[in-house]
């Protein structure tokens, strides 16, 4: 007994199913362009090891939107530690930000005025000029300045770097 294949459910004839999934690919082989499809297969392929080898592929969504359009910022570097001197001034400062007068603990320049003045040790309150101070794990090595006109400044400098020497720019050998 023969049945209309019109009217035949997939379940009652056994390879029916079979037969539509392959008729199906083969008229999609026919439709697609392979070299495209291998082709963008393997780019997202590559771009998707790409992401896992970077970390970002897998990463935690709750964590991606907590750190917002900032999470690309590399790392930054760990800062020192809040100078701990006490100098006779301002730190040195030759118009680009504290310290910049100074060359390690030298003295050596400040703008003062307006203007750039030279600066040497200034042997008022220390007998070298310079003294160690510290809190916690790190030690500043700070030297209290005096600069043409009489103008007074500071230079520090974090310990474990080379000492300063005492007579620096504009010193007069003392």
């Amino acid at each position: 007994m023969m049945n209309d294949p019109v009217t035949v459910e997939p379940s009652s004839e056994p390879g029916k199913l079979d037969r539509m999934i392959r008729f199906a690919s083969e008229d999609l082989a026919r439709t697609l362009d392979r070299r495209a499809f291998l082709k963008r297969a393997g780019t997202s392929a590559f771009l998707f090891m790409a992401a896992v080898a970077t970390g970002r592929g897998l990463s935690n969504p709750a964590k991606v939107s907590a750190a917002g359009s900032n999470r690309l910022t590399p790392p930054q570097p760990p800062q020192p530690p809040a100078i701990n001197c006490s100098p006779p001034g301002p730190y040195c400062n030759n118009g680009n930000g504290a310290l910049s007068g100074c060359n390690g603990a030298h003295c050596f320049d400040h703008l003062s005025g307006g203007q750039l003045v030279q600066c040497r040790l200034y042997y008022a309150f220390y007998p070298g000029g310079c003294w160690t101070s510290g809190s916690g794990n790190s030690a500043w090595t700070c030297c209290d300045c005096q600069c043409t006109g009489g103008v007074t400044c500071g230079c520090a400098q974090l310990s474990g770097t080379p000492s300063p020497l005492p007579f620096g720019p504009g010193s007069k050998g003392h």
